[in-house]
């Protein structure tokens, strides 16, 4: 018999059948256990397996992957990408007005000089 499963059994006996499970899943995730051991020894069926396997992932592992505060940071971060393609529209904006007031004002410039020559002449 596998020695793993042997640890398995004595912690089986000594701790709540949640934290059993989960050494269940990691021995087996490790590849230290075989599927079809741990159905002949303690009866845990492979639906039953590939069961906690998904909870052990959603519940232990998805914490340490992917902390909340990380989650937050990449929020705060598109929150600062969009405010500064915000600024950026404004910006182009108020750049084409000033350009319209530029072209307003050499206009009004070449007007003038040209009203001024005619009366010069």
């Amino acid at each position: 018999m596998n020695t793993y499963l042997n640890d398995l059994l004595g912690y089986n006996k000594k701790n709540t059948r949640h934290l059993f499970r989960w050494k269940v899943v990691e021995a087996y995730r490790a590849e230290r256990v075989q599927a079809s051991e741990l159905e002949e020894t303690l009866g845990i069926s492979k639906t039953e397996l590939r069961r906690l396997n998904r909870n052990y992932f959603r519940y232990r592992l998805l914490r340490l992957l992917y902390p909340k505060h990380r989650r937050k940071a990449m929020k705060r971060d598109a929150d600062y990408v969009k405010m500064l393609e915000k600024k950026l529209a404004e910006m182009e904006k108020e750049n084409q007005f000033l350009r319209l007031q530029t072209e307003a004002y050499q206009t009004v410039i070449q007007i003038a000089e040209e009203h001024g020559a005619a009366r010069a002449v």
